[in-house]
């Protein structure tokens, strides 16, 4: 089994070595690190040195995190680093947030333009803003991008696979009922799956161990065998990241 957990903030999970050790032994190949700002960026770039060929570093800037920070220095780590990353993310908008939804769509659109001028997929987090998301996407002309923990309208949805988008499932897919709508009319080869570490779920912190959890609620929605999913969703992680993750 090869498995890759493709959405994880590895700066915030404890005893991360014996965490990553445990993703090992329950067969996740790689671990995209997400960050949220310049802190926690700079602290995925270190591991995915430290764990190179098993941690490739995902940079970014949360719509959690725009409020008092150094928005400056935030947009000068990611232009200077971006390049050695896999992916733009997390970036993207959440109107459930008091921040002004304005501010928000400003600073996503300074963030795709910088992934459309690197040619980088996006990691997008966009809670009540599903379709709104969608259109700066395309107005960017991003060509790669996935919508993290989709959870969102179907025909949103059907305008995301429409536009060569992709989607990705977490530990929720056991029992949320609208991410496992959104996971059952997802196209076999569009989805990803991840943890999005460590996260709680009922209660309990995941890991990223915890992506079987994900692969065992995919295959009893999708009502197809485990070992295929996995292999079907490692084949997606590979062509939506431009990289051959190593066995």
């Amino acid at each position: 089994m090869m498995l890759v957990d493709t959405h994880a903030h590895l700066d915030e999970v404890p005893n991360i070595d014996e965490a990553l050790e445990r993703a090992r032994d329950h067969g996740v190949r790689a671990i995209v690190g997400v960050g949220m700002d310049a802190a926690s960026n700079e602290r995925i770039l270190t591991l995915a040195q430290k764990y190179e060929d098993f941690v490739y570093p995902a940079l970014g800037l949360h719509p959690w995190r725009i409020e008092n920070v150094d928005l400056a220095g935030n947009f000068s780590l990611l232009e200077r680093e971006l390049p050695r990353a896999l992916a733009l993310g997390e970036v993207g908008l959440d109107f459930a947030l008091a921040t002004p939804q304005e501010k928000q769509v400003e600073i996503l659109g300074r963030l795709l333009s910088i992934a459309a001028r690197h040619r980088k997929p996006v990691l997008l987090h966009g809670r009540r803003a599903w379709a709104r998301s969608l259109e700066l996407l395309m107005a960017y002309r991003i060509e790669r991008s996935v919508f993290h923990w989709y959870s969102g309208p179907l025909d949103v949805l059907a305008n995301i696979f429409q536009a060569g988008y992709h989607v990705s499932a977490t530990p929720a897919a056991a029992y949320s009922e609208k991410h496992r709508q959104a996971i059952q009319k997802t196209l076999r080869n569009r989805l990803l799956i991840e943890t999005d570490a460590p996260e709680k779920y009922r209660g309990k912190a995941s890991e990223p161990q915890d992506l079987r959890i994900t692969l065992q609620a995919v295959s009893e929605i999708w009502r197809e065998d485990f070992e295929g999913v996995g292999a079907q969703t490692f084949r997606n992680s590979q062509e939506f990241f431009g990289t051959l993750f190593s066995p």
